[in-house]
C-alpha cells in the first residue's frame, strides 16, 4: 500500500492497477500502475516546461539530481524519458442577488481562481504518456513533488 500526504490529510491507495482517489485537502492526484519495462532500463531524462515558470524545472531538477538515477539531457528527442510539466488554471464566477433589509437589491459576485500543475511521462517514440501525476503546489515544489510521485511509483514497480 503507497501513502500519499496531503495537507492535513493521508490519503491510501492500492500498489496494483487501482488510481488514487484524493480525499480532502490532498495536494497531488497520482495515477498508481507499474511502470512500463522500458521505464527501468531508462537512462536519460528531458524535461519539457510549458507552465511558463522556471521554478518549476528547477524543483524538478533537483528533485532529479537527489534521485541519481537519471542523467538530465537538453534534447528530449534524445532522452530515454520525456517529463512533460503544464499547469492548468481555472476560475468560475458565482453571482447572487437578494432583496436587502432595505427592500433594495443587494448583488454580490465572487471568483474563484485555482491552478494546478501536471506532469506526463512519456518513453522515447511513445505519443501517450506511461505515467502522470497533477498537484496543486505551485513553482519549485510542484516540479519536486511530482519527481518524488515518479520516483514512489518507480521503486514500487516490480523487477
Amino acid at each position: 500500500m503507497q501513502v500519499i500526504r496531503g495537507r492535513d490529510e493521508e490519503s491510501f491507495s492500492c500498489g496494483g492497477s487501482c488510481d488514487f482517489r484524493c480525499f480532502g485537502s490532498c495536494l497531488r492526484t497520482v495515477n498508481v500502475r507499474p511502470l512500463p519495462k522500458e521505464t527501468l532500463a531508462a537512462k536519460t531524462v528531458a524535461i519539457v516546461n510549458n507552465t511558463h515558470s522556471d521554478a518549476v524545472s528547477e524543483g524538478a531538477v533537483e528533485a532529479l539530481k537527489r534521485w541519481g538515477h537519471f542523467t538530465l539531457v537538453d534534447d528530449s528527442d534524445a532522452a530515454d524519458v520525456t517529463l512533460t510539466f503544464e499547469k492548468k488554471s481555472e476560475h468560475e464566477g458565482t453571482s447572487t442577488q437578494k432583496t436587502g433589509d432595505d427592500g433594495k437589491p443587494d448583488t454580490n459576485y465572487s471568483v474563484t481562481f485555482t491552478s494546478s500543475i501536471r506532469m506526463k511521462a512519456t518513453l522515447k517514440g511513445g505519443d501517450s504518456a506511461f505515467y502522470s501525476t497533477t498537484t496543486g503546489e505551485s513553482k519549485k515544489k510542484a516540479g519536486a513533488g511530482c519527481i518524488l510521485d515518479l520516483q514512489r511509483a518507480y521503486l514500487a514497480t516490480p523487477r
